[in-house]
């Protein structure tokens, strides 16, 4: 591809760990009280799945480097490496110690495109490659620093976020289309149960 870069992701971005929450977290009395990411919250299509947030009282306010912001990358640190771009709506919420939150320091790079890249099945593949442990495969943020990143122009970025947006969109309305027929069939079924219960005590 004409116009690309080979850089490691240390040197376009910050990498740092969430974290630790039994450190953090206030049995009574909590000073503040935060929605917080949890691996259910990771769909691994790439969005923030909100049903499946965590509440977390915390002893004390947390420091805005563990809170997510407009722009964040997030990466889930165990297998599938789930990321994530966070946008201005899920801005404020706990990222905990099993992600790692990415947040670029210069403009070689848009960050939901980088967000689109870590979670293509290549990188994916990469980083299983290169996880740590046998039980909970980790990956380090020493190697998410050495990862090299194939890095197009701003414009070839700007038509991959572009054409992924459509994509997402299409998706979450397939998966609530597939929601609402799970809860009309299920609806159906109770009716059909009932019906039959109903038949059985009038005889």
């Amino acid at each position: 591809m004409k116009n690309t870069e080979t850089l490691k992701l240390g040197d376009i971005a910050t990498i740092s760990t969430g974290v630790v929450v039994s450190r953090k977290k206030a049995d009574f009395s909590p000073v503040k009280t935060y929605k917080m990411l949890t691996l259910k919250s990771f769909e691994e299509n790439g969005w923030v799945n909100k049903k499946e947030l965590d509440k977390f009282d915390s002893l004390e306010v947390l420091s805005e480097q563990y809170l997510t912001q407009n722009g964040d990358v997030v990466i889930r640190l165990s297998s599938p490496n789930t990321t994530i771009y966070i946008e201005e709506k899920e801005s404020g919420l706990v990222i905990t110690s099993l992600f790692a939150v990415i947040r670029a320091k210069n403009n070689k790079i848009i960050p939901d495109f980088l967000a689109i890249y870590l979670n293509s099945q290549k990188t994916k593949k990469r980083l299983s490659q290169a996880s740590i442990g046998s039980a909970i495969s980790i990956v380090k943020t020493s190697t998410l620093k050495e990862l090299e990143i194939q890095v197009p122009s701003i414009q070839h970025q700007q038509k991959v976020v572009k054409l992924h947006s459509l994509i997402q969109r299409e998706r979450k309305l397939y998966m609530q289309l597939l929601e609402d027929k799970e809860k009309m069939y299920h609806a159906i079924i109770d009716q059909v149960i009932e019906g039959g219960r109903k038949d059985d005590s009038s005889r």
